[in-house]
């Protein structure tokens, strides 16, 4: 049967195109697929690295017919990069995984080498990331750079931001690169160095959280466990009037914003992992965090997380229209953080505990047949909770909860429900705390489409119709970092399980 799909194939082609090689033709439709992921990542690559990366870095989406037009959040000149995910960083890892991958192809590990010094250029003196970098003498986008002339004057500056998981996957990335390194490099071994002493001194001692960003050490605040906010069922219906309420700015108290949770738990894992003669202290730092996340759990009726904790560890205001309130988002987030830190370290079973009582609680709050969760769930310590919007004023503040969205639109007010995968690794957990994996099955078949995919072998093209801030993008054929990092990945671990586990899946 396979013989007669392949004379199919090759009487197809040849109609279509006399001067084929059929020769070539038949031994491309008998290739393995191993072969044929080897072949991609190495073509994409290089590819990437040739001709997407500006001074080693890349944007989220690249157009594919002119390269120039590069944009992030924001549209990016030839000189600047994007730092936040899906960027340079995402594509640091994705180089790092396919050098693992293939050591035969040593190119790989240059164009590591090259994404992680554009990091290094984005480094600011706090120690971390911020979203862009510049390589511009006088930059547009300013930041108070680390390794170059320094623009400290403007305002946030200094400040280095674990918002949107920026300096946790610019780390993960450096840190990953000068393993894969061996180490030897001075420049990215001492960019890692500098970021995980001031990342340590950016954990809350005694409470263990971190802030939103952090511009030096923070000060110590003690280890208090969640609470409601006083004043429930005043004339705002929330805890605060936002008017002059708290005595410091949001980005300075506890956060899980934007799912930092995870972010937090694997920059410390593999902190762990990758400098083992200072392991106890990533060990320390990473208990300290799932102790935060443990008591910065609602207590009943609605045990789940919010977004933003003020000095008393109760849920506050952080945007104008982020209000105090169950979140869920991050809630999710934070339950697959507590279930890798119970993957890591089973003699915690508390942090597994803590799930299944969060579970309890959002799995009779999802919506639309269980596939909708809302970003924010009204707090109400008496009675059950409320679903819906905070109406935004122009300008001003939600005042009033409804049913009806919100005008602000630029934003995530609802979200998928993950809560059916998180009760499987929670069920699983119970017996099996071996790191889960894709099926084989499934790894398979996400490298076929990986494969099929690739245009001239090379590069993976995203259709875009660009909306919001970039706006002003030429719709059309774009090069999408995330699409790239996620099939890279994807064929660097289908290369590598294809000799390990996955043995039985190599063809």
């Amino acid at each position: 049967m396979r013989r007669h799909l392949v004379l199919a194939l090759l009487f197809a082609v040849s109609c279509a195109s006399p001067d084929i090689d059929l020769e070539a033709v038949e031994q491309q439709a008998t290739t393995p697929l191993r072969q044929k992921a080897l072949g991609r990542m190495r073509n994409a690559a290089k590819y990437f690295h040739d001709n997407v990366a500006r001074h080693g870095g890349y944007a989220w989406h690249h157009n594919a017919t002119n390269l120039n037009e590069r944009w992030g959040d924001i549209q990016l000149d030839a000189d600047q990069i994007m730092i936040q995910s899906p960027g340079t960083s995402d594509v640091t890892v994705a180089f790092v995984e396919a050098a693992l991958a293939d050591p035969a192809t040593p190119t790989l590990k240059t164009y590591a080498q090259d994404a992680a010094m554009a990091l290094r250029h984005g480094q600011v003196k706090s120690g971390g990331w911020r979203l862009y970098a510049d390589f511009k003498p006088t930059p547009t986008i300013k930041a108070c750079y680390l390794n170059t002339t320094a623009s400290c004057s403007c305002g946030g500056c200094t400040m280095s931001a674990y918002d949107d998981q920026v300096t946790q996957n610019a780390l993960i990335a450096m840190m990953r690169t000068d393993q894969l390194l061996g180490f030897t490099d001075t420049a990215i071994s001492g960019s890692s160095a500098y970021a995980r002493t001031r990342v340590a001194a950016s954990q809350f001692p005694t409470n263990g959280g971190f802030p939103q960003g952090f511009a030096g050490p923070v000060a110590a605040r003690p280890a208090l466990s969640a609470s409601y906010p006083p004043s429930i069922g005043t004339s705002c219906g929330l805890a605060h009037c936002y008017a002059n309420s708290y005595t410091n700015e949001y980005w300075d108290d506890p956060t899980l914003n934007d799912n930092l949770a995870t972010a937090f738990v694997e920059m410390l894992s593999w902190a762990k992992d990758i400098y083992p003669s200072q392991a106890a202290t990533y060990q320390a730092m990473r208990t300290a965090f799932g102790d935060f996340l443990r008591r910065a759990q609602m207590p009943q009726p609605q045990p789940a997380w919010a977004q933003q904790y003020d000095l008393q560890m109760q849920p506050r205001w952080a945007r104008s229209w982020e209000t105090p309130a169950i979140a869920g988002q991050e809630s999710q987030d934070v339950m697959w953080a507590l279930l890798r830190l119970y993957q890591l370290d089973p003699g915690v079973p508390a942090n597994r505990a803590a799930v299944g009582t969060a579970l309890a609680y959002l799995e009779t709050v999802d919506y639309a047949n269980d596939t909708l969760l809302s970003r924010y769930i009204e707090l109400d310590d008496t009675s059950p909770s409320n679903i819906g919007f905070y109406t935004v004023k122009p300008g001003g503040y939600p005042v009033r909860f409804s049913t009806a969205p919100p005008t602000y639109q630029n934003y995530g007010w609802e979200g998928p429900s993950q809560l059916a995968a998180i009760r499987a690794e929670y069920d699983r957990l119970a017996t099996d705390t071996t790191v889960m994996k894709r099926s084989c099955q499934q790894l398979r078949a996400d490298t076929v489409q990986a494969v099929d995919t690739a245009v001239n072998n090379e590069r993976w093209i995203t259709t875009y119709s660009p909306g919001g801030p970039r706006s002003g993008a030429t719709p059309g054929d774009y090069l999408d970092t995330s699409t790239f990092a996620r099939n890279m990945r994807t064929l660097a671990e289908f290369v590598t399980r294809t000799t390990t586990d996955c043995t039985a899946w190599n063809y």
